[in-house]
This record gives C-alpha cells, sequence and structure tokens, in this order.
C-alpha cells in the first residue's frame, strides 16, 4: 500500500521530493568534495589530466578494438605496454619539472584516453598519423611513443602535430621528437598544404564547430579508402558524425570517466569502416 501511495499519487510525489532531493544533493557533495581536493592537490586549470575508472579503461579496451579490428587481448597488452613504460614516465616527469608550465600543470603523467591512441597506432602501424593541437604535448609523446616501439619492430611512421603556438610541446624530448614533427600555424592552413596520404588523423585543436568542421575538409582529401579519422572531445560537437556520412563511414563514441575527479569526463570520436581489421603496412589492391 505504501508503495502504491509514493508511487501512484500526487501527495506520494510531494512526500518523496526531500527523498529525492537528498539522492541529488549528495551527488552534488561528493562533486563538491572531489573539487576541493583538486582544487588543493592539482596545479591544471585546463586540459584537465586524469586515470580513468577500470570499468572505463575496460571500455575503452572494447572500444579500440572494434575501431581498429584487432582483437581485445591485442589492444590490452598495448594498454599494459604505454602504462609499464618507466622510460617514457621519467622523461615525461623530467620535463614537466624543466618546464616553465609546471606551475599550471601536474607532474604525474595521467594518460587517460590517450591509451586508447597509443594501442589504436600500436595495432594498426600506421605510416602517418596527423594530429591537431600540441599544447603540453603529452597526447602527441603517447603516439610518438607508440611509433618509436613500432619502428624498433620495423614498421616506421612519423606523427604531424599542427598548433598555432611556438612554445607548444614542451613534454617531447629529443627521443620522442624523432618520430613526429610539429607544424607551427593554423591548423587547417597547414593541413591543406600537407601533401602527404593520412592514415590516421585525429582533430585535437580548436572544438569550435566551424573549425573542426573545417579541419575535416581540409584533411579530407589526404585521406585514403581505409584512413581511420578520430576527433577528441566529440561531446562538443556533432561534426564527426556529420564527417562520418559525408565520407560514407560508420561513427561510434566512447564517453571516458576519471578516476576520482571532479571533471565529468570527455570522449572520443572515431568514423571507421566496421568489421575491418586495420594494418596499414598491408598494400591495398
Amino acid at each position: 500500500m505504501l508503495r502504491h501511495f509514493l508511487k501512484f499519487t500526487p501527495l506520494g510525489r510531494i512526500v518523496l521530493i526531500p527523498l529525492r532531493l537528498y539522492g541529488a544533493l549528495t551527488y552534488s557533495f561528493r562533486q563538491i568534495s572531489l573539487a576541493l581536493r583538486w582544487a588543493f592537490t592539482s596545479k591544471e586549470h585546463y586540459n584537465h589530466t586524469y586515470h580513468l575508472t577500470p570499468l572505463s579503461r575496460a571500455y575503452l579496451v572494447s572500444y579500440t578494438a572494434v575501431i581498429c579490428g584487432h582483437p581485445e587481448s591485442e589492444i590490452e597488452k598495448h594498454f599494459i605496454e604505454l602504462e609499464n613504460d618507466e622510460e617514457l614516465r621519467r622523461s615525461l616527469i623530467e620535463r614537466a619539472l624543466a618546464s616553465p608550465d609546471r606551475h599550471n600543470s601536474d607532474i604525474e603523467p595521467r594518460y587517460g584516453r590517450r591509451l586508447g591512441w597509443y594501442a589504436l597506432v600500436r595495432a594498426t602501424k600506421p605510416k602517418t598519423v596527423v594530429e591537431t593541437g600540441v599544447d603540453r604535448g603529452l597526447g602527441t609523446v603517447v603516439i610518438a611513443a607508440a611509433l618509436r616501439h613500432n619502428a624498433s619492430e620495423g614498421f616506421p611512421g612519423m606523427l604531424y602535430a599542427t598548433d598555432i603556438v611556438p612554445t607548444c610541446g614542451h613534454l617531447m624530448s629529443e627521443t620522442y621528437r624523432q618520430f613526429s614533427k610539429i607544424i607551427i600555424g593554423d591548423s587547417v592552413d597547414s593541413l591543406k598544404k600537407f601533401d602527404q596520404p593520412v592514415d590516421i588523423f585525429i582533430h585535437d585543436s580548436d572544438h569550435r564547430p566551424e573549425y573542426e568542421w573545417a579541419e575535416f575538409l581540409a584533411i579530407e582529401p589526404k585521406l585514403h579508402p581505409d584512413s581511420i579519422t578520430m576527433s577528441d572531445n566529440s561531446q562538443q560537437t556533432s561534426k564527426l558524425l556529420e564527417f562520418s556520412k559525408r565520407i560514407d563511414r560508420s561513427f561510434l563514441y566512447f564517453q571516458d570517466q576519471p578516476l576520482k575527479h571532479w571533471w565529468p569526463g570527455d570522449g572520443i570520436g572515431a568514423a571507421f569502416i566496421p568489421g575491418q581489421r586495420y594494418y596499414f603496412p598491408v598494400e591495398k589492391k
């Protein structure tokens, strides 16, 4: 009877208001607690970095496997490889400590969804990766580290990363710069001038819809039938979804879940051919 009263009567709805409010405020207070902790322990004020929850990490393994057509066991292996790369970790910490940006960025490397970028590059062995938006260079270094491992296995590749700020990429040591080239200037202009076929393209610069769309149009002539196109922060615009329809590709989105962080998370969009095993060293007929 009580359940019927609470669920199906106008008065029951009113009685439940305090309980509903308590549930909502419990979540809000938890986020406030995380925000206060972050305010005093982190130095970041944008481009938040964080670890993923175990469940979110598992979903990212699956997502990456679906995108590139490789088994989850292989993707998991690449995740672990990055997480256990002490040489890369030491390099990132040393560069962060030596940078003028050390006062507004955290020293600890937290890869988050960049684990997926790394595993995608390791699995597919691309010859040419293009990324827009470098900033401190964490994602750029992660991709370069994957290309470095690929090269050691006989699959050389190069990352071309664009940014409008000349001082970007302070996290990159010479070890990883060997596998990347930073192009300074407006990303759209740089993409229009780029003269190589692109295996993997990652938009991660200005996330205004009109600018993201302009980047896709600029890179489109450089894409080949087996290219993968990705967009970081795809929760902000639908432009990659629209572009995937333009180039007749499927679209898939992943939303990450930060571990012990007030930020709600970001996401990755991908335009790809479902069911295809992407492996760029194989020449397509």
